[in-house]
């Protein structure tokens, strides 16, 4: 019986020691994926750009990169020689890179340094894919070593260095070794003082364990309620208390997000490494407002819970919409949305295109039901300031002005189906598409100086296929 006894706790030790062997080894590579990772999110680089020669050591954004680097791997542990700044030289793809950023006292700024071979992949899926990547186990002059890879991206997005932190698997091999004698300590020390007992508490530790692990897997693939039941009545129950408790925190932040716009989630995102970036910026974006006609008095015979289910059908109809055009939906109100899209090229005919998916799909929702509704829309291009806006207890993250203002009006104006532009917008179209409008007879608009001119196109029934257009 002692025997077998000791061939279960031993089996037992073993299955636990490579498994555990497998996930250190992923840790490590996540440890310093994070590390290199979340540095990179706090470093500037457009900033970074301007670290080219030696004495450039002495500039504001050198000190600042130092600075950030020597934080960052005192967090995470790390020696001076453990974290640094390099960049490609010559195309991406090149072994060779140079140092932008190291926190010895030599600054060792555009020295040369040769990527293994075996590193380069992970060195090119940060540049290319812009995420932080992990190495494999593997060896240099100076031992073996797991490395992170983190991307510097500059204010347009693209990648102008990386960070990488190194950690010498020695840490890996001793953790695993501490581990091991640990649980060989107290599977010899279950064994001499209680076998069975102590077979009988291993097992239910090991069901703990792997209903946290569980948990934690089904939590990373996306099921956001999980719960686990861990009723072992020590520490390992109180750290599955711990976990419920966590993961319902988490879901009640995670439902806050269809309530906060794409726009303000990445102003938060790009606000820890700028936290000036949301106080306000002029931008060039193009304003669309969409407002349903007739809806106010259509809804006085209805009751309150008809009206809000069938007016977030119909709103969340344009929020796809809009959504799929690249674009983001800015705020609902009341039965309008406005929507904002960034300026740039081929960026109009997306919008258009947009507008007539919206407008049909809303008469197809409005004429199956039978309702006496319509839909008009406004779209203006202009400059507008997008900012954080409100108070310390209640903020948007939102765009103002003059472009808005007139988007909104022209919205107003729109006819029943009817998508109406101002002249800014009508110019960015091509050719093609410009031919399906008609001129209108200028217009003048409230708080606007002077005649605006406008450009309308109608939606018809059947809009989807080419030509469905009527002018009137």
């Amino acid at each position: 019986m002692a025997i077998v006894a000791a061939l279960v706790v031993a089996a037992i030790l073993g299955t636990n020691y490579h498994l555990r062997r497998a996930q250190l080894l992923q840790e490590f590579q996540a440890f310093v994926r994070s590390a290199a990772g979340t540095t990179a999110l706090a470093l500037n680089g457009d900033e970074i750009n301007l670290i080219r020669a030696p004495n450039d050591s002495s500039s504001p954004a050198f000190q600042k990169a130092r600075t950030i680097l020597d934080q960052s791997r005192r967090i995470n542990g790390l020696a001076e020689n453990e974290m640094y700044i390099l960049r490609p030289v010559g195309a991406a793809s090149s072994l060779e890179t140079e140092f932008v950023v190291m926190l010895q006292k030599k600054t060792f700024i555009g020295t040369r340094y040769i990527l293994l071979e075996a590193n380069r992949e992970h060195f090119l899926k940060a540049w290319k894919m812009r995420t932080p990547t992990s190495s494999d186990v593997y060896e240099d002059e100076n031992g073996t070593w797991i490395s992170g890879y983190g991307p510097i991206l500059n204010q347009a997005g693209e990648p102008v260095a990386i960070v990488e932190a190194d950690a010498q698997i020695s840490r890996f091999v001793a953790r695993q070794r501490e581990e091991l004698l640990l649980a060989l300590a107290i599977g010899c020390g279950a064994f001499f003082v209680a076998m069975i007992p102590g077979l009988l508490l291993a097992r239910n530790i090991t069901r703990g364990l792997n209903k946290l692990s569980s948990g934690i897997r089904r939590f990373q693939a996306g099921e956001n309620d999980v719960q686990v039941s861990v009723t072992t009545g020590d520490e390992l129950q109180h750290l599955g208390d711990v976990f419920n408790e966590m993961i319902i925190s988490l879901g009640e932040k995670l439902a806050l997000l269809p309530y906060v716009s794409r726009f303000t989630a990445e102003a938060v995102r790009r606000s820890r490494k700028d936290p000036q970036w949301l106080a306000g910026m002029e931008q060039e974006v193009i304003v669309l407002f969409a407002d349903l006609r007739g809806f106010t008095s259509w809804c006085e015979t209805r009751e309150a819970s008809f009206l809000v289910r069938e007016l977030n059908r119909l709103l969340a109809v344009q929020a796809d919409a809009v959504v799929s055009a690249g674009g983001d939906v800015d705020k609902f109100i009341g039965d309008a949305v406005m929507a904002v899209f960034l300026g740039g090229e081929g960026s109009a005919e997306k919008v258009f295109a947009c507008a007539q998916e919206l407008v049909a799909a809303i008469r197809e929702e409005i004429e199956a039901e039978g309702w006496p509704l319509a839909l008009g829309v406004g779209i203006h291009r202009g400059r507008a300031v997008v900012g954080s806006i409100g108070s310390d207890t209640r903020r948007d993250f939102t765009a103002i002005g003059h472009t808005v203002n007139l988007a909104s009006r022209l919205c107003d104006r729109a006819g029943k189906w009817q998508i109406l532009v101002s002249e800014p917008f009508y110019e960015m179209l091509p050719g093609e598409r410009q031919v399906e409008f008609e001129r209108t007879e200028p217009m003048e608009f409230k708080h606007v100086s002077q005649m605006v001119p406008t450009y309308r196109f109608t939606v018809v029934a059947g809009i989807g296929d080419p030509g469905s257009v009527q002018h009137v």
